[in-house]
């Protein structure tokens, strides 16, 4: 079954791949995630089960994987989630090959345009559901070269000391305890595309807090005590 198209504009074609048994296309996508990833691979083999499963196979986490295709041609991918009780989306991987790099669809960069289409799709999922207008995207940024360029694009930097956890490779056979002591940390910036309907022009001290908890316990699955939760909450200047 070919995977289904969500947007289309000149030249571009993104295509939703959960669930949609297009092998194809989906090891397209993890071919370029190895690529442009090389430190993530071992996320690849979780990748590729998960692509098997639809959108809301986590209950209340809306999950999108998708392939950018420039004229046929596999060029990008965005994984991404809408976390519907902390309303608000999650952006994880986004690479572009870089032969596409400089391609413009609608006036901007093909990576600012992906990152707004992301932003759309979750202001989508929450009408969808039924659920109040969505706060905005919140993003994992690497180095603070890219936040600067993020912050050009729209992008509010969050005043907090953030760390991405690093799961290691899976292994039979570990408790989670076990599989908690293991993960490493990497320095981050986290930044929020604000969703031009609700108006959100600053933040709150709660909605950092929410933003924190929807990456590092929703998603990432610490408890709420574990103490980097803790301590990145303690370091919000809000």
């Amino acid at each position: 079954m070919s995977a289904r198209s969500v947007i289309e504009k000149d030249n571009v074609v993104i295509y939703e791949l959960l669930g949609s048994n297009d092998d194809k296309r989906i090891e397209a996508m993890l071919g370029l995630y190895q690529m442009l990833f090389p430190q993530y691979q071992h996320y690849v083999q979780r990748m590729r089960r998960r692509a098997q499963f639809g959108n809301e196979h986590r209950v209340g986490n809306i999950v999108h994987y998708w392939l950018i295709e420039v004229d046929g041609q596999p060029a990008g991918l965005r994984t991404f989630r809408y976390i519907r009780k902390r309303r608000c989306g999650l952006a994880h991987a986004l690479a572009i090959h870089p032969d596409f790099r400089e391609t413009v669809v609608d006036d901007k960069k093909l990576s600012v345009f992906i990152i707004y289409e992301c932003l759309n799709q979750i202001i989508r999922d929450a009408k969808e559901y039924g659920d109040p207008p969505v706060l905005g995207m919140v993003n994992e940024v690497e180095t603070s070269r890219l936040m600067e360029h993020y912050e050009r694009n729209g992008l509010i930097q969050l005043p907090l000391k953030y760390v991405e956890p690093i799961f290691s490779p899976d292994a039979e056979g570990k408790s989670r305890v076990e599989e908690l002591a293991m993960i490493k940390f990497s320095p981050m910036h986290m930044g929020f595309l604000p969703n031009p309907e609700t108006k959100v022009e600053t933040y709150s001290r709660e909605m950092v807090t929410d933003f924190v908890f929807a990456f590092l316990v929703d998603h990432y699955g610490l408890p709420e005590t574990h103490p980097v939760v803790l301590e990145t909450l303690n370091s919000i200047k809000v």
